[in-house]
């Protein structure tokens, strides 16, 4: 994976890591809301990025990997700089649905570059690393900007690393692929043809062959949600501080399990790593429930982090195993749109299953779904290891 791509990555998902602390506290402060729209925020963004998955695979397999990025990135520089205008609820709201394409077309863009990449594997690998880096790094970063020069400083620097981002995408290539369209090419995972765009025939809004490993994404997100949306309120219920030790070994050991086990996540078969990420994560959310004292959520914490540590490059690398170039982009979009559906259906009812029974309740509900995802990938079939060839090179 080319030092370009791996620049561009971290310049657009730090800039989404830059709002996420400080979009609740502007919406509470500033505009004078109550906790709840927080979560109405979160949802248009979600929403709206479900929504353009299609057109951003339809970009990046049609106009390019590029386009797709750099539309996206531009997209999040420009409604991170507006945010200095956006003095009322409506604009605001308005400003975060068309981030929410922006963050669409970029992680599309980004994500189908590195599966186009000689060695899919490692590349998607490099990437995922990369994508929570910025995500961990950015909140890090947006606090101390907001103590040292408040709100100001927070939007113009998410602007500026995702125009960096922009920018620099411009050098890179429509796609890393040898060809990135065919006329018409036949999917081993559909059955069905891919037609030459300048033909006019319909697209599907969705490739079927990532609609597996995007449901398997689903149930590992239903994990995810139990501690990035609820973990606060356990500690707190413990006696606890606000989880961002927490949170800080969570990254840790994601983004450890990644750069230790790059070899491992590049070669072994995706279904497998699949089904390991799955059953980590519901273990770890069970455990949630099952353990409720700092030595439980240490080691509840530990594992969530493990297994979402190998879940999304097992889950990218499937959706985009056998596929032509000019189809990457539609599986790439179809696997990531399951993520804000996940986390906003994870959130609703975790949140109803909590109000009723307890936090331990939403948490052995979210345990119960991650790990009945791996039913999914078993029993792994031979053809679901990925082509070893491609990512046996010299590294």
């Amino acid at each position: 994976m080319t030092g370009r791509l791996l620049v561009c990555t971290t310049g657009a998902f730090l800039s989404i890591g830059l709002l996420i602390p400080a979009v609740p506290r502007y919406l509470t402060g500033p505009l004078g809301q109550q906790a709840g729209l927080v979560g109405v925020s979160l949802a248009v963004t979600a929403a709206a990025g479900v929504l353009a998955r299609p057109l951003a695979g339809r970009v990046a397999d049609q106009a390019g990997r590029r386009a797709a990025l750099c539309a996206g990135a531009l997209l999040l520089s420009g409604t991170s700089l507006a945010l200095l205008a956006a003095g009322n609820l409506p604009l605001f709201l308005v400003l975060r649905g068309v981030a929410g394409v922006g963050e669409a077309l970029a992680y599309v863009g980004l994500a189908t570059l590195a599966s186009d990449h000689q060695r899919p594997g490692a590349a998607i690998n490099h990437f995922s690393v990369v994508v929570n880096a910025g995500l961990l790094a950015g909140p890090a970063i947006a606090e101390t900007l907001y103590a040292t020069s408040g709100f100001a400083a927070v939007w113009i620097t998410a602007a500026a690393v995702a125009l960096v981002s922009a920018a620099l995408g411009l050098t890179l290539p429509k796609t890393t692929s040898p060809k990135t369209t065919s006329p018409k090419t036949t999917s081993p995972d559909t059955g069905s043809t891919s037609p030459d765009p300048g033909t006019g025939r319909a697209r599907r809004l969705y490739h079927k062959s990532a609609l597996r490993p995007g449901f398997g994404y689903l149930a590992s997100v239903w994990g995810y949600t139990a501690v990035s949306a609820f973990l606060p309120l356990h500690l707190a219920g413990l006696g606890g501080g606000s989880g961002g030790l927490h949170f800080l070994v969570y990254g840790g050991v994601l983004i450890a399990v990644r750069l230790a086990g790059h070899r491992l996540l590049a070669t072994t078969a995706p279904a497998r790593l699949a089904a390991a990420s799955l059953l980590l994560t519901g273990a770890g959310s069970i455990l949630l429930a099952a353990w409720p004292s700092p030595i439980g959520t240490w080691c509840a914490i530990a594992l969530i982090g493990a297994g979402q540590g190998l879940g999304l490059p097992a889950f990218l690398r499937m959706a985009v195993h056998g596929l032509p170039a000019g189809e990457r982009g539609s599986a790439v979009a179809t696997t990531t749109a399951f993520f804000d559906i996940g986390f906003l259906s994870a959130a609703l009812a975790l949140g109803a299953l909590a109000d009723r029974f307890g936090l331990a309740g939403g948490f052995a509900l979210a345990g119960a779904v991650s790990a009945a995802g791996a039913l999914l990938f078993l029993p792994i079939r031979h053809d679901e290891h990925e082509g070893a060839p491609l990512d046996h090179s010299p590294r």
